[in-house]
């Protein structure tokens, strides 16, 4: 079910080794359909930003961060807050809506298994593109806006983040091979038990007292874990043209679509 990690050249450093990040990485460097590349130090994709050590601070103020865009839920939010190591930055987040789709409530009528669970997030990401549209919104105003270098994350920086980059690399014209393969770098840089077990309040946004992750059995978190081709093609399945999803679904004017290519794109 789970697709090998691909082969990726890298110019620059892609995956930022820190030691409180979660999957953070540098989405420049990306070549596109018309023989442009999207620009290094400008957008930045992560998981949770609530674990960052002392170690780290320098490193993180050296990006130069000026925006965060956090696509996670209010209660996420709540029970793991960005801590950055300075406050001069803008943080965007929105709300929930009525109805938000979750792995819990996806998961509830499916049976506990490995299948069960690849069904579960495959539903997900079908139903993530329509709930994520005034982020996605959001994000590309913010970087039309100027407010870079910015960085889009959700929890484990793999599903919401997911679906977020491939918009934007997709609308910047890169090719959808390549922006699988972005994705699909988390199964190199994101070992998310290994995170869970070692910080002990870590939830990255799928467990609590009621639910605790780490008791579901292996292969359903193997599924559960792992960034998989056919999830991202799912979710690419929903939106269709992403040109048309940005200006119908997610408010993108072409304005602003043109502004963020000339900001990105080099």
């Amino acid at each position: 079910m789970t697709s090998s990690a691909p082969t990726v050249r890298v110019e620059r450093e892609r995956v930022l080794s820190l030691q409180g990040g979660c999957n953070f990485r540098d989405v420049g460097g990306y070549r596109t359909q018309h023989g442009a590349s999207t620009r290094w130090g400008k957008v930045y994709r992560a998981g949770v930003l609530t674990y960052f050590t002392e170690e780290d601070h320098a490193p993180l103020i050296n990006l130069q961060v000026r925006a965060i865009c956090d696509l996670r839920r209010a209660e996420e939010r709540e029970r793991e807050p960005t801590r950055w190591p300075h406050d001069n930055i803008t943080g965007l987040s929105w709300d929930d809506g009525v109805v938000t789709p979750t792995l819990r409530g996806l998961a509830a009528n499916r049976p506990r298994t490995a299948a069960g669970m690849f069904d579960t997030m495959i539903a997900l990401y079908r139903a993530l593109p329509e709930w994520m549209a005034p982020r996605i919104g959001g994000l590309f105003s913010t970087i039309a806006k100027g407010d870079i270098p910015l960085i889009v994350h959700c929890a484990a920086g793999k599903d919401r983040t997911g679906i977020a980059v491939a918009v934007l690399l997709r609308a910047l014209g890169v090719p959808e091979q390549t922006v699988i393969e972005d994705y699909l770098l988390t199964n190199v840089s994101g070992n998310f038990e290994e995170f869970i077990r070692s910080r002990h309040q870590a939830h990255l946004g799928l467990t609590d007292t009621h639910s605790p992750l780490l008791s579901m059995p292996e292969e359903m978190r193997r599924v559960l874990f792992s960034a998989d081709a056919a999830f991202l093609e799912a979710a690419f399945e929903q939106i269709g043209d992403v040109e048309a999803y940005l200006t119908k679904t997610a408010a993108v004017s072409p304005a602003i679509l043109d502004r963020v290519r000339s900001t990105l794109l080099e």
